[in-house]
């Protein structure tokens, strides 16, 4: 049970090392988020299909339902990409990364509306603690301020991923994790495939490597494993656990794009982090 267990985490912290590469990409890009997320999720698609057929797994589940529901799902996980490619864009990778992780915030209060969980003075806690780290990013509350409009938009991101995990979790979770995503990536690529008669494809091979890159390793793998992981725990704990995440990608967006963190960005990552590291030791000392 208890490999069982370290087993799931590593996974799980493996799949954040892999996620957090994602974010450069709206940097080393020179797209809109929408045409981003649509060549990401097209790779994403046809990878997860081509292995689903060699490994001669169905593509689709039998239940006409749940493929809506599956589907369905695809919409907000759309939302939740465009939106965070887009607070990327017009902040910094930092503030992006670091408002997305509000995520468990969201969570804590939406999961008990989808399962038979109470939400307990810890759970509240841990999410004041993150809404403050929020609040420290964002220097100064002004319209027009990149860093506020960086926040509000990754908050959308944010909403849309909770409510995406929770719903996965709650009508496919008896699933595989790699049909659960071939479909919501094959629904973003249909959703957002009129952005190819308002914008200019890919131009060059070096930015097709680039997209290829972003859908297969960092979109189809490290997605896939997330969402096996989460079938395996609390959403809330997967939500607090990921939020390590913004130490990666802070780290690589320095040592990548020469983006190195405000003080703000210290300070806020720090609160949201130790929020991540009490949840770490909170799963570890019970069963899920």
């Amino acid at each position: 049970m208890e490999e069982s267990r370290l087993r799931t985490y590593l996974e799980f912290q493996f799949s954040q090392i892999i996620i957090s590469g994602n974010v450069l990409f709206a940097h080393i890009l020179p797209y809109s988020p929408s045409m981003i997320t649509w060549g990401r999720t097209l790779f994403s698609s046809v990878l997860l299909g081509s292995l689903l057929y060699l490994r001669k797994r169905p593509l689709f589940f039998s239940s006409p339902r749940e493929n809506s529901i599956s589907f369905a799902l695809g919409i907000l996980l759309a939302v939740h990409w465009v939106t965070f490619f887009a607070s990327a864009q017009i902040s910094t990778v930092a503030v992006a990364v670091l408002t997305l992780f509000t995520h468990p915030i969201w969570t804590v209060f939406l999961e008990p509306i989808y399962f038979p969980v109470k939400i307990k003075i810890a759970d509240l806690a841990m999410a004041g603690l993150v809404c403050f780290g929020m609040w420290i990013l964002v220097p100064k509350f002004e319209l027009g301020n990149e860093y506020l409009l960086g926040v509000g938009i990754g908050l959308i991101s944010a909403l849309t991923l909770a409510l995406r995990n929770l719903l996965t979790k709650k009508y496919l979770s008896s699933h595989g994790s790699s049909q659960v995503m071939f479909h919501q990536s094959l629904a973003t690529c249909i959703l957002l495939s009129p952005v190819l008669t308002q914008e200019s494809v890919f131009r060059t091979g070096k930015e097709w490597a680039s997209v290829f890159l972003l859908g297969t390793f960092f979109t189809a793998l490290g997605h896939t494993m997330y969402v096996k992981a989460v079938f395996k725990m609390k959403v809330k704990t997967a939500g607090l656990l990921s939020t390590v995440q913004p130490v990666y990608s802070a780290l690589l967006a320095w040592l990548i794009l020469g983006e190195f963190p405000r003080r703000e960005e210290f300070l806020g990552g720090a609160l949201i982090l130790t929020a991540a590291l009490v949840e770490s030791l909170r799963y570890r000392k019970r069963s899920e």
